[in-house]
């Protein structure tokens, strides 16, 4: 959950140090600091969040953009308890986050909702890029069947504990690169998430390979929309339909899932595939 911080006159010379105020992962809030403010000044306001969110135990700030296979947010420890192992709730369900080495967003929770809500009962489903399963978990309440993929070691020992603690049984785990499993699978899927914005487009043509003919693709992208939002929407649709090789696609719908930066948009398509 995204958390704004109320500005009043103790706070005042302090606001500039959180950009969109903080996100609070169970009971840990994550910051992201201006560049050029000095430790002794985040560690004032770290302090103020903790003692008017009693729920809160600990601070830590990102450094650094997420990289690599493995999205792993670089944070360092700011203040109160220094462990980044956590208990998460969100949509009913109940998730273990290491913050420090698995990738974990709570500002997807109404999107992860969404799609949720769209499965039918005794669809098959594949989540391509799972992490700990906030995608998985919540559908297979829903789902007929559902397989999960992720390289991140920890996230998937994280997604096993997660499965036991909402007990769920329909759920497959595969643990490696998302390509080469998905070439060894022989299942069809009815519908298949890939919210990996970094990286999902390249991973499209894997996914193609196992879809059922009415299948539903949710894939996430950034777009760039310092030119304008509307624009950029319609060129990425467009990018991604010349993509849809052997296969036809109905319709694609495009959701907005928040902004990551300064015109930097997170962007969910919804693609339709017909027979």
């Amino acid at each position: 959950m995204q958390r704004k911080i109320k500005k009043n006159r103790a706070d005042n010379h302090n606001l500039e140090v959180i950009r969109g105020g903080f996100d609070a992962i169970g009971d840990v809030a994550i910051i992201k600091p201006s560049k050029n403010l000095k430790l002794t000044r985040i560690k004032l306001l770290a302090n103020s969040i903790m003692q008017k969110n009693k729920h809160i135990r600990g601070v830590f700030r990102k450094i650094g953009k997420i990289e690599g296979a493995e999205r792993v947010q670089k944070l360092l420890w700011v203040c109160g308890s220094k462990n980044s192992l956590v208990l998460h709730k969100e949509n009913g369900c109940y998730f273990y986050v290491d913050v420090k080495k698995v990738f974990f967003t709570p500002r997807l929770c109404s999107e992860r909702l969404r799609i949720s809500k769209l499965v039918k009962p005794k669809e098959i489903v594949l989540d391509m890029f799972c992490g700990v399963g906030p995608y998985a978990i919540t559908i297979a309440k829903k789902a007929g069947e559902v397989y999960a993929i992720d390289i991140n070691k920890c996230a998937i020992a994280l997604l096993n504990k997660n499965i036991a603690l909402n007990k769920v049984n329909n759920l497959k785990i595969f643990c490696g690169d998302s390509r080469k499993i998905v070439k060894r699978m022989n299942t069809k899927f009815d519908r298949i998430i890939m919210n990996f914005p970094l990286g999902a487009k390249g991973f499209l043509d894997a996914a193609l390979k196992v879809t059922n003919k009415k299948c539903v693709i949710h894939l996430y992208t950034f777009l760039n929309a310092k030119k304008g939002y509307l624009g950029a929407v319609k060129s990425a649709k467009k990018e991604i339909s010349l993509m849809i090789n052997g296969h036809k696609l109905s319709k694609i719908t495009a959701v907005r899932a928040g902004e990551v930066a300064p015109y930097i948009v997170r962007e969910c398509f919804d693609l339709y595939l017909t027979d």
